[in-house]
């Protein structure tokens, strides 16, 4: 039987960070914000209020079988992040490593004793837009119907987690961590959508290690993902 872990690093495809990557900010980023023998929060989180208006209408425009204006946020920020090396960056077993097609994992709340199921959703940066939005309505039912178990733990923190808080419009959120548990994913919330000067407009929370990602390289993301939702 095949190491599991072995066969999901080679599918996300996961290679070790080069030297010439390692430059700049990097350098001496990557050791600063993963020092153990130093107390400190190494994260930034950050709320932003997405004008998604054209967004929307672009999506209403794609009637696809299954596809969610979630789902389609989803996928559109899955390909911005292939263009920022921070945003594929994880610390496995002490090491860098770049992951080239990384999962992505969505919480869902199904209610009851669970609360919550995870979605596990592979190959997103290689799937065309109508072929992921019919791979999460699979996953999403499935879930909802109380299939599926708890992934491994590595499979969870190698990860980008992207969220979403339907019901809530809010304009903070800190995610939560755990310091024995930190590969550097980057973490997203989306949250309720709302109406503001004719305007619809998203709360989206980030949680970002500053190891490897920061503000401006957030803002490098957010403007990717803006232009490619229209």
């Amino acid at each position: 039987m095949p190491n599991p872990i072995a066969t999901d690093l080679a599918e996300w495809g996961c290679r070790p960070l080069s030297q010439a990557e390692k430059a700049g900010y990097l350098a001496w980023s990557l050791d600063f914000f993963t020092d153990s023998t130093v107390e400190q929060d190494p994260f930034v989180d950050l709320t932003l209020q997405l004008d998604v208006t054209e967004a929307y209408a672009s999506y209403q425009r794609q009637a696809l079988p299954g596809l969610s204006f979630f789902s389609y946020l989803i996928w559109h920020l899955a390909q911005a992040m292939q263009g920022q090396l921070g945003f594929k960056l994880r610390k496995i077993d002490g090491t860098w490593q770049v992951l080239e097609n990384a999962p992505i994992v969505v919480p869902v709340a199904v209610g009851g004793e669970m609360r919550f199921r995870e979605l596990l959703l592979r190959d997103v940066s290689r799937q065309s837009l109508a072929g992921f939005a019919a791979h999460y309505r699979k996953q999403l039912d499935a879930a909802r119907a109380g299939q599926g178990e708890r992934m491994a733990p590595l499979t969870f923190l190698s990860a980008c987690l992207i969220g979403n808080l339907p019901n809530l419009q809010f304009t903070a959120m800190n995610l939560h961590w755990r310091k024995s548990d930190i590969q550097c994913q980057p973490c997203f919330y989306f949250g309720r959508r709302y109406q503001q000067d004719g305007r619809l407009l998203i709360p989206l929370a980030a949680k970002l290690h500053h190891a490897c990602t920061d503000p401006f390289v957030l803002n490098a993301l957010i403007e990717d993902f803006l232009q490619r939702v229209k």
